[in-house]
């Protein structure tokens, strides 16, 4: 390779890690919607005097706006172009956390929680269809999409952080401060976005070797490390299945559905509900917020993980042990019978089994798997449908982690969770079966 090649390669590597960098921090900004909005809600309950219906209406309506955008991003993506929803998704999102954080009564606060949703909601799946196009290369555009999932435990993390400083401060204001800072963060990736001469490049570059593509090699699914196949599309020109899929990855699409359907049930739960049912079980205030922190952590640690060993022969050994972790640590919570540090200890277990089977490989399998055509609106509703559910369940949560119930509840888990394993192990051998 010539020296001016190896440079341009250079470049070029640079550009896309931080590219993924961008698609991590508005990553963060879903997650410190969520995680922002659960921590500081008694603050805004003493600032603004809600009452019990209206807390539970901020918390229900951010889920269904967060689905509401994720099912929206394919069709925008196809009325807009991918790029341009890229460029200006996060414009929608600060707009919403400044009227958060600028919120003098409830019905500004709800219009501001749904316009976060709605942006938060649409910047995931349209951020991982960019960073998979953009890559033009298998291995590198799943180390960027894993990314995404690094930028969402620091999201995590970094609220609850937030939520710790300002938890003294009286009234709202430990809310306002909170949103007035992912305001920031939101208008500083929008600028990041929009102005950035690189990512123009990888755009412009990705869509021209788009359009310069024959219509038999477009459908092709990037392929996937030697240790996991990916599906071989077949040239099929004519969609015959949802979303401009083949119908032969019909299969795999319901198998990947079902698997991230019960994933996100048990992690969205324990993210919004994990203080909750920590009170619940005798832990005070500080403790619960404390000891969330750091199980936040040892998430982010095992996310780490699956980033190194994505494109390795790991991968599937990987996903199958965190599943096997996962369940063990939900029956021992359950066999427990909500006993306080039973909980905390089978938390701990279980944030090591979760990422590792998680929705991070979820990500990677739907780049490597659909249409470059389809990425978009399979990931949104895949995302979309299950954050619908998820905010369903948040109605009856609360009643179903109390002492009395909580017992039965764990046990109802423990089925969810084999139900999940069991999908996401059916998903790689419906790849391996239709890539034979």
């Amino acid at each position: 390779m010539s020296r001016s090649a190896t440079q341009a390669a250079t470049v070029h590597s640079g550009a896309l890690t931080r590219l993924g960098y961008c698609g991590g921090v508005g990553s963060f900004l879903g997650s410190s919607a969520i995680v922002g909005l659960s921590t500081t809600i008694t603050m805004w309950q003493l600032g603004l005097g809600l009452d019990a219906s209206q807390v539970g209406a901020l918390s229900a309506v951010l889920n269904f706006a967060i689905a509401a955008g994720s099912l929206l991003a394919g069709w925008l993506c196809a009325r807009f172009g991918m790029t341009r929803i890229f460029n200006w998704v996060n414009l929608i999102s600060t707009i919403g956390f400044l009227l958060c954080a600028i919120a003098p009564n409830f019905i500004i606060l709800l219009i501001g929680v749904t316009i976060v949703g709605i942006g938060t909601g649409l910047d995931l799946p349209v951020s991982i269809s960019v960073m998979s196009r953009d890559a033009n290369d298998p291995a590198a555009g799943s180390k960027l999409v894993t990314v995404t999932q690094l930028g969402w435990q620091i999201g995590m993390l970094g609220a609850s952080l937030i939520a710790f400083a300002v938890s003294a401060l009286p009234g709202a204001t430990g809310g306002r401060i909170m949103f007035t800072i992912l305001a920031v963060v939101a208008c500083g990736l929008w600028l990041w976005r929009l102005r950035s001469q690189e990512f123009a490049t990888l755009h412009t570059n990705a869509e021209r070797s788009a359009q310069s593509t024959q219509p038999e090699d477009s459908s092709m699914a990037s392929s996937a490390p030697e240790s996991d196949p990916v599906i071989q599309h077949t040239g099929i020109s004519t969609p015959t299945g949802p979303f401009g899929m083949p119908k032969q990855l019909i299969p795999a699409f319901v198998s990947l559905l079902v698997f991230y359907i019960g994933w996100n049930l048990v992690a969205n739960t324990w993210g919004q509900f994990q203080t909750y049912m920590l009170v619940n079980a005798h832990a005070s205030q500080s403790l619960a917020t404390g000891l969330g922190i750091i199980l936040y952590v040892v998430m982010f640690a095992a996310n780490w993980t699956v980033s190194v060993t994505v494109n390795t022969r790991w991968r599937n050994p990987l996903f199958v042990a965190g599943g096997i972790v996962a369940l063990a640590a939900m029956i021992l919570m359950a066999a427990g019978g909500g006993s306080l540090w039973v909980i905390v200890a089978a938390t701990a277990i279980m944030y090591v089994g979760l990422p590792l089977a998680g929705e991070a490989i979820c990500k990677v399998w739907t780049q490597e798997t659909f249409p470059p055509t389809s990425r978009a609106a399979v990931q949104g509703f895949i995302l979309g449908f299950s954050r619908l559910l998820c905010g369903l369940f948040a109605f009856v949560t609360p009643a179903l982690v109390m002492p009395g119930t909580i017992g039965v509840t764990l046990w109802g888990f423990v089925a969810v969770v084999a139900v999940f394993v069991a999908s996401g192990c059916a998903f790689i051998r419906l790849r391996h079966h239709v890539a034979a």
